[in-house]
């Protein structure tokens, strides 16, 4: 009778860890995607200060805010939303993505020794 007792034992444990063990997996996979949700989310969001920078420019040169709607295929909306993000972005002291990335890796090497992140 001990046999078997120990038997349906195992037998729970074998199913707990292999359920733990799915469980495990899930969250892993969740968190990848989570990573890869905020990585877009930061992208869009660099995408749409560099939209709204070119838009500056072109305003710069003599373009009116008007017009660039137009000559872009953008929504009144849309350019100005992209507007609105480079300039909040400069009034937040941040460079262009580019120069920030380079930077960033820079300093960390620099505080973390090799490691980048």
């Amino acid at each position: 009778m001990a046999t078997k007792t120990d038997s349906r034992s195992q037998t729970a444990r074998a199913r707990a860890r292999q359920a733990m063990a799915v469980e495990h997996e899930r969250a892993r996979k969740r968190e990848s995607k989570l990573v890869a949700v905020f990585s877009a989310i930061d992208a869009r969001a660099d995408a749409e200060a560099a939209l709204g920078e070119a838009l500056i420019e072109l305003k710069g040169l003599g373009v009116a805010q008007s017009d660039l709607a137009e000559m872009t295929g953008l929504s009144a909306r849309d350019a100005g939303a992209a507007i609105r993000a480079a300039k909040d972005r400069t009034a937040a002291g941040e460079k262009t993505p580019e120069t920030t990335d380079e930077q960033a890796s820079d300093t960390t090497s620099d505080y973390n020794g090799a490691q980048s992140h």
